[in-house]
């Protein structure tokens, strides 16, 4: 019975409960259907959202590793070049080669992985991880040999500092080294070092560390100084005007130590430099490698 309201008019229904069971039933079930459709049709709506997704951070993976397979190119190149330096390095030191066997598989052997069951982005990910952990396990070696190639380096910078290698003052070169005739007597005799002029006061410097072994008059010299440089080698520094250190001070190279004077068995005023090597004079040019005097 449909009652409409107070103006409407009332209707009637009968109904079989059939077809009320029916009707209920084709409800249920075209509900049922159109959930099950609308499911069926998010979830495939999602997938395809999901799969966009995967795909497009599949490309940029594919990128990064692009990008990251570059890089390890550039980084081997690197390393190749700081092999060759430290092989360079060695040669010119004097130091023993590293037997290449050792510098590629004394590091580590490699890891062997069946990858055939793999898909191309794992094993591309794989070979990525292993290329990264091989330039990870060379670099310390060679880190290991740079940290071995410094502690040479440092023990030849000690040895090097104690060289006599630069000019001792300013000046012109008189006399050198060798058969000479000498400038008063005029006979031909042995000069055991160069003959640096200057004026009186001109700075003396010490051309290599060292410790100074004597300083005082030492009969034609004058007043001289000696520097004991270790490994038998002696500097020489005669006919000085002014001391400006004593015996037994350290000196390093470039130090101020004297001026110079026309003391002892002298024409004018000079510096007498020597070089000893073992007590035995040398030419002192020999071990000159620098003739710039501005040492301060």
């Amino acid at each position: 019975m449909v009652i409409p309201g107070e103006r409407g008019k009332t209707y009637r229904f009968t109904l079989d409960s059939f077809v009320l069971l029916s009707f209920a039933v084709f409800c249920v079930v075209f509900i049922g259907a159109s959930a099950f459709f609308s499911y069926d049709y998010f979830v495939e709506q999602l997938d395809r959202k999901q799969l966009t997704n995967l795909h497009n951070e599949n490309e940029f993976l594919n990128g990064e590793l692009s990008d990251m397979h570059k890089t390890i190119s550039d980084l081997r190149d690197d390393y190749a070049a700081i092999v060759d330096k430290e092989k360079a390095i060695r040669v010119i030191f004097d130091l023993p080669d590293i037997d290449e066997q050792e510098r590629q598989l004394g590091i580590g052997g490699p890891v062997f992985l069946d990858l055939s069951a793999k898909s191309k982005a794992e094993r591309v990910a794989y070979q990525t991880e292993s290329d990264i952990d091989e330039l990870a396990r060379l670099s310390s070696f060679e880190s290991e040999q740079f940290k071995t190639i410094y502690g040479v380096m440092l023990d030849k910078k000690d040895e090097l500092d104690h060289i006599p290698s630069i000019m001792p003052c300013a000046g012109y070169q008189t006399r050198g080294y060798g058969l000479m005739t000498h400038p008063i007597s005029g006979f031909k005799q042995m000069h055991s070092g160069i003959d640096i002029a200057n004026r009186v006061g001109t700075p003396i410097y010490a051309t290599a560390a060292g410790v100074v072994s004597y300083a005082g008059n030492r009969g034609k010299l004058g007043r001289t100084i000696i520097i004991d440089h270790g490994n038998g080698i002696e500097t020489v520094y005669g006919h000085l005007n002014k001391f400006t250190i004593k015996k037994g001070q350290k000196v390093k190279r470039g130090d101020k130590i004297a001026e110079m004077g026309n003391t002892g068995y002298s024409t004018g005023v000079h510096l007498h430099y020597a070089v000893t090597v073992n007590h035995q004079t040398v030419n002192p040019r020999k071990y000159i490698i620098s003739y710039d005097w501005n040492y301060n």
